[in-house]
């Protein structure tokens, strides 16, 4: 199956499969290679006449096949672009028509679902290597995503500004490059190309001491001085650090370390290999093991699932605040 960047590249070398389905649960790619695909197959002063757009609510199958089989007027391309494809309820019957469409056609469907492996139009777009998935990105992947998106604006970020970040926007691929975007105008006149944890509490209002982030190290490397630090500043703040999006961060962690455990060896290329991250989260899990035995990790989980329910009132009359302060008091005591 083509990648995003093997498509691209199609779209400006103009050497296309005659359809295409973008399909999938993350929108953002869709979307962003939709643009790719009108914007550079079309030129702008042929779009009136050679660009059809469609829009899944209020066309069915025939709709698409009548503009499909159309062929262009005065230009080497018609691009039939269907979004919202996943709403047509008939889209199968397009199947039959997809080896047969005419070379000028692209048409690209949008399809912002899982789709079915199984149908007939999947199977049609297959054999004409019409495919491309948008995957939805894991959490864990996401601080990637981050400085691979301000390496294409020509700015560097670190790993550690870039969980910071990762943190605040959370899996909001389209928050996390508007973001991007006004770093990259903050920046456009500046000396250094380094978005520094500084330059993110200023732009987009993170504090670069107080965050799940800063909490999850401290209490990584048993800092407990650290951690009721940012514990007490949530616990004044928290309309804007609820427990339950710290609690997340706290499990992820230890239930990932607990897996650690079970290798035959624990080191640097042993962890990195299970957990498929990056030497900067390996670092943490290697901190993790050293410090924390497996015995101590069980029990710390089983406590977060009891903090858990407690935020949820569950035999509880602590407040959130209280809630997390007991259970780092009690991660301390391992």
């Amino acid at each position: 199956m083509p990648t995003y960047e093997d498509i691209v590249r199609k779209i400006k070398k103009k050497s296309l499969a005659s359809a295409y389905m973008l399909w999938g649960e993350e929108p953002l790619f869709i979307d962003k290679l939709a643009e790719v695909f009108a914007s550079e197959l079309i030129p702008e002063d042929e779009r009136d006449f050679n660009l059809s757009v469609l829009y899944g609510h209020d066309v069915a199958a025939k709709d698409i096949i009548s503009e499909a089989m159309r062929f262009p007027l005065m230009g080497q391309k018609h691009l039939v672009l269907v979004r919202e494809a996943q709403m047509i309820k008939d889209l199968e019957q397009v199947a039959p028509y997809i080896p047969s469409l005419p070379d000028t056609t692209c048409l690209v469907l949008c399809y912002k679902k899982k789709a079915d492996k199984r149908r007939a139009l999947y199977k049609a777009l297959e054999a004409i290597d019409g495919l491309y998935e948008s995957s939805k990105i894991y959490d864990s992947k996401i601080p990637d995503f981050i400085i691979k998106s301000f390496s294409a604006v020509g700015l560097n970020i670190e790993p550690r500004t870039a969980y910071i970040m990762a943190d605040h926007t959370g899996n909001d691929l389209e928050k996390i490059l508007s973001e991007v975007d006004k770093l990259s105008i903050a920046l456009s006149g500046a000396s250094s190309r380094l978005v520094t944890p500084e330059l993110i509490e200023r732009h987009i209002g993170i504090s670069k001491e107080y965050n799940n982030f800063e909490l999850l190290r401290a209490v990584v490397e048993r800092d407990a001085a650290k951690a009721f630090k940012v514990a007490y500043y949530f616990a004044a703040n928290e309309k804007n650090y609820p427990i339950q999006t710290t609690l997340p961060v706290l499990f992820n962690y230890f239930s990932t370390l607990m897996a650690v455990y079970y290798l035959p060896q624990i080191n640097e290329r042993s962890v990195g290999e299970l957990l498929k991250v990056g030497s900067f989260q390996v670092r943490d899990y290697l901190t993790g093991a050293r410090l924390y035995s497996s015995g101590a990790v069980f029990e710390i989980i089983r406590r977060i699932r009891l903090a858990d329910a407690a935020s949820k009132g569950v035999d509880a009359s602590l407040s959130s605040g209280e809630i997390l302060k007991e259970l780092l008091g009690f991660i301390f005591s391992r």
